[in-house]
Parts: C-alpha cells; sequence; structure tokens
C-alpha cells in the first residue's frame, strides 16, 4: 500500500534568545528556531541521568571544531601519561592538532598537474615564514606539506629562513618547473629574512644575522621542462640548512657542453663571511644537468652524503671562475665533502676543483667518468681533476674507479689504449681497491697491468707504490713485495725497485722479474702510459697476483 501521508511529530519550540532553552522532560526534544540548534531532555537522576540538563545534539548546522576541545593523545588505550598524573591528561582543541602540520591545499595549491599553482605556493611559504606577525618566532616554523601530485610552477619560488618543506617522496611530489613556451626558471631561490610577502630582498642585503639559514627541503622531485633551463636549486648565501631525498631533473642531453647557468645545485655567496656553510645534502639524486653541482665562492663545511649524479656534462666543479680578488671569492671552496655517492655516466669529470682547498672524496664510486659517455678507451679526462696551483691540498680518499679495472689489466684495453689519469693534480691518492689478475708461465716479456703517466698533460714526473701479493697454485710460492716507480715522461727515464718477501720452494723465489718502460700506447708522439711487464720462469704456473697502487704525482 503506497504511503500517502506522514503523520507530523511536534516538538517543544522557541527562540533561545534571550531566557535560554528551558529545563525539558526526560527524552524530549527541544528545537531553538532562531539559533538552529536541536536539544533532548537528560532525565532524573532517579531514572539514572548522571545529572539533570538538556544535551545539545550536533546537526549540520553546528561548528564541530567548537566541540572538539578535548584531544588527547591515546596511543594503544591509556597506558600513556601525558598530563601530570594519569587523570588529568593534557587535553588540545582539534584545531590546535591539525595546524600542527600544514597541507599546501589549505592555501589553494592543487597539484593537479593542470593549474598553475605558481602563486599559490608562494603565498604559502610567504605567509606561514614571511608574516611579519610571527616571522623568526617559534610559532612560523610549522611544516607544509605538499602531497603527491604535479605542481606546475611558471616562476622561481623563494625559500625564506625557516622554510621546512616536505613532500610525499621523490616521484611522488614533482614541481614541474617552465616549459618551451614560459621558458626555463631556476626553481627554488633562498632568501634572507629582510623579505616580505611579494617583495624579496636582495642578496645585497644580506648578513650573517639575516641570510637564508635553517631551511629543510624533503621528498620530492624538481622536473624542468625547458631545455637548458636554469638551476633546480640556487643557494643565495644560505647556511646551516638541510636538504634531503630529492631527485633534480634537467634538460641537457650529450653535446650541450657547459654552462654554469644549467645546473642541478649553484651555490653563491654575497661575501666570504656571508656564504654557503654547513649545509647538508642528503640522498640527493642529479640528473641531466651541464653541472651536477657548482660554486665559485667561498663555500665552507658543506657535506653532499649518498647522492647520485647521473647523465651530466660535469659532475662536480669547485672554483672554475674563482677571481681569487673579491670578496665572496678569495679562496674558493674550502672543506667541503661528496662521500658515499655515485657518479655514473659523466661526459667529462665528475670532480673539478680549481680553486678551494681541503675538499674531499670518500668512498664514492666513479662508473663511466670522463668517457664521452662511451667505454674506456674513450677515456679523455681524469675522473678527478686536483688544477694546480689553485686547487691544491685536496684529497681523494677510498674512493672506487670503474676506470682503475678498465684500463689497469683488462685484456680488452692493455695494449695500444693510454691509460688516462683517475686522480690528477699535487696529490698522492692510494687507490684501496685490490685487482687480482691470473699469472700462467710467461717465457718472454708479456704486459701484466699499466698505470697513468701521472698527470694529463703527460709532462710531470710521477711515483707509484704498487704493493703485491703472488701465489701459486702449482708450486710452492708465496712472494709478498712492493714495486716502487718513479718515471720522468719528459726525458723518458724510468727507475723502479722490487722489495719482497718469499716463502715456500726457494728455488722459486727469484721466477719472477718486473720490467717496466714508458709508452706512447696511442702512437701520437706523447708518452701516456707506464706499462708493467712480467717474466715468469716458473713452468705451468697457475698463480694469483694481487696488487694495489699508490699515486703520487
Amino acid at each position: 500500500m503506497a504511503v500517502i501521508q506522514i503523520s507530523r511529530i511536534q516538538v517543544r519550540r522557541g527562540k533561545k534568545d534571550p531566557t535560554g532553552i528551558p529545563q525539558l522532560a526526560s527524552g524530549e526534544f527541544g528545537w531553538a528556531v532562531d539559533s538552529q540548534e536541536l536539544y533532548i531532555g537528560n532525565g532524573s537522576v532517579a531514572e539514572g541521568s548522571p545529572y539533570v540538563g538538556n544535551t545539545k545534539i550536533l546537526s549540520e548546522n553546528d561548528n564541530l571544531f567548537a566541540f572538539a576541545k578535548n584531544y588527547t593523545y591515546k596511543s594503544t588505550g591509556s597506558i600513556v601519561q601525558t598530563g601530570s598524573s594519569s587523570t588529568n591528561p593534557t587535553e588540545r582543541s582539534l584545531q590546535d592538532r591539525l595546524d600542527d602540520i600544514v597541507s599546501a591545499a589549505s592555501f589553494g595549491v592543487t597539484g593537479d598537474g593542470v593549474t598553475d599553482d605558481t602563486v599559490a605556493i608562494q603565498r604559502a611559504i610567504d605567509q606561514l615564514y614571511l608574516n611579519n606577525a610571527t616571522k623568526l618566532t617559534a610559532q612560523s616554523r610549522v611544516v607544509l606539506i605538499f602531497d603527491a601530485g604535479e605542481y606546475i610552477v611558471t616562476d622561481t619560488i623563494k625559500i625564506p629562513p625557516y622554510a621546512n618543506i616536505r613532500g610525499a617522496g621523490i616521484d611522488k611530489t614533482i614541481f614541474k618547473v617552465g616549459n618551451e613556451s614560459t621558458g626555463g626558471i631556476t626553481a627554488f631561490l633562498t632568501i634572507n629574512d629582510s623579505s616580505t610577502p611579494g617583495t624579496y630582498a636582495a642578496d645585497s642585503t644580506s648578513t650573517s644575522l639575516n641570510q637564508a639559514r635553517h631551511i629543510h627541503i624533503e621528498g620530492l622531485t624538481i622536473e624542468h621542462g625547458a631545455f637548458g633551463a636554469p638551476n633546480a636549486l640556487m643557494l643565495q648565501s644560505c647556511k646551516d640548512s638541510l636538504f634531503r631525498n630529492l631527485k633534480l631533473v634537467g634538460n641537457w642531453i650529450a653535446g650541450y657542453g657547459l654552462d654554469a647557468t644549467h645546473s642541478g645545485i649553484k651555490l653563491n655567496s654575497l661575501s666570504t663571511a656571508v656564504n654557503c656553510t654547513n649545509n647538508k645534502f642528503e640522498n640527493i639524486t642529479i640528473t641531466k644537468f651541464s653541472y651536477g653541482i657548482y660554486t665559485d665562492f667561498d663555500i665552507e663545511e658543506n657535506v653532499w652524503k649518498d647522492c647520485k649524479f647521473t647523465m651530466l656534462q660535469e659532475g662536480v666543479s669547485f672554483g672554475l671562475a674563482s677571481s681569487l680578488a673579491v670578496s665572496g671569492q678569495l679562496t674558493g671552496p674550502m672543506k667541503n665533502v661528496i662521500e658515499g655517492s655515485n657518479f655514473d655516466n659523466i661526459y667529462g669529470s665528475a670532480l673539478m676543483v680549481t680553486n678551494g682547498k681541503y675538499n674531499a672524496s670518500r668512498f664514492n664510486h666513479y662508473n663511466n667518468v670522463a668517457n664521452e659517455l662511451g667505454v674506456a678507451s674513450n677515456a679523455v679526462a681524469p675522473i678527478i681533476k686536483f688544477v694546480s696551483p689553485g686547487g691544491t691540498e685536496n684529497v681523494s680518499t677510498d674512493d672506487f674507479f670503474q676506470r682503475s679495472s678498465e684500463l689497469g689489466h683488462d685484456g680488452t684495453y692493455l695494449i695500444n689504449t693510454p691509460y688516462i689519469i683517475e686522480v690528477d693534480g699535487p696529490t698522492i691518492n692510494k687507490m684501496v681497491f685490490t685487482h687480482t689478475i691470473n699469472v700462467g708461465y710467461l717465457g718472454t716479456e708479456a704486459r701484466l697491468f699499466k698505470l697513468p703517466m701521472g698527470t694529463t698533460t703527460g709532462k710531470n714526473a710521477s711515483g707509484y707504490e704498487v704493493d703485491y701479493i703472488y701465489r701459486s697454485d702449482q708450486v710452492n710460492a708465496v712472494r709478498s713485495g712492493k714495486l716502487t716507480i718513479v718515471t720522468d715522461p719528459v726525458n723518458d727515464t724510468i727507475a723502479y725497485t722490487d722489495e719482497y718477501d718469499f716463502t715456500g720452494d726457494f728455488a722459486n723465489a727469484e721466477n719472477l722479474n718486473f720490467i717496466i718502460n714508458n709508452y706512447d700506447d696511442d702512437s701520437d708522439l706523447s708518452l701516456d702510459t707506464v706499462g708493467v711487464n712480467m717474466l715468469n720462469s716458473t713452468v705451468s704456473d697457475d698463480a694469483k697476483f694481487t696488487y694495489t697502487v699508490k699515486t703520487k704525482s
């Protein structure tokens, strides 16, 4: 049967103001027509009610935040004491709890991959970190969250002191910066705290007190959309900041060449006193830029750790155009460290220090570097170059070079391929990784392995210490020694000694003999390689020859 009538149920009603809601009977409804509020009577204590009164029933007209004023951290039940006693917990409003972390969406940022979010992103940053009411106070140091999405950016985003920007992760939160129609732009630029919303102070106003500092950017990708676009991160007189879990993508292609304005990270300083210092870069991937990192300024004590540099014209350039005569470029970069990082498919050198001291490369892996993206026989430059006299007193420690194996003893490149040195410059460099070669009977002189001449110019004398151990599986013979080599390519002279200890059948003690010479392996009339040749008179020998190299150049 169809419903043809709905019975009308009446409840007590009237205005709430000015007298308020009267006491309602047990279970009775009362509707305040002026404030649009609904109440129900509690009932009497005799009926079991905890107290006499009315209880408000929430409706669509109520502000839920007005009632959520007793948030308490619970963890897994009530086992955590948050207040002065277990019966007096710390209570916070829901509004305060939600404002602990701020979403960029609260400022109109969409991340939909279509909308130009530039203005909204800058508004969020300005209002949180440059607002005159809270700037530089602890209250302004909140986290600005960018959820997973694509954020279209068509102008440089300015990053003030204490900005704390976090995305959902690499290739999850993606800033797509510029395009072929709008042109290339620097993605993020650090600024000092004399800036105000919409008005950004020039670096000429920076001091050691107001300069960019204590910035934290984490968990996002910056992807350039224009060929030859400028820098992804431009740190301008920035100190004491952390950049972590980032991916910086440019538009470089092989043959584009070297361009200091097209860098993954570029560091500039106003002066030697107001410089980029004590910044940490962790798990940063930099790809498809002319330079991975570039600076001509007196930056100090910055650390790049667990980073990846790939598909770059050159990896890191320190002090290339430092004048050493103006403030900000008096010393070149100093005391900076790159460690635990991977350099892979770098067209030219991975690290070039033209001016600056006490910079260190340590525990890094260098694969397919300075081969013009080709094989090892294409090697045209050192992997690391400390340019003398400006770039002295720098060091490579415990680094791994793929070139050491390929050009050192790989049969494919052992003959007629010049050995371009791994670390060029005034340095003593120990290659800690060992190399093992199978050795048999050698009745005539044959090349066992080779060494670089010492410098890319082939004009400086060099020295080598080769620690080795020979173990035979066919005869009772173990020989441990050190080859000390000094070569002068200008005069085509070489001197070497072989000091060793031997255990086993002494009839075999002197069966190994080294013959070491300078060679022009590419026949260009310039000496380029030190060849270590061997005679082994142990018949039917089957031995392992293991060695490490220390280069002095």
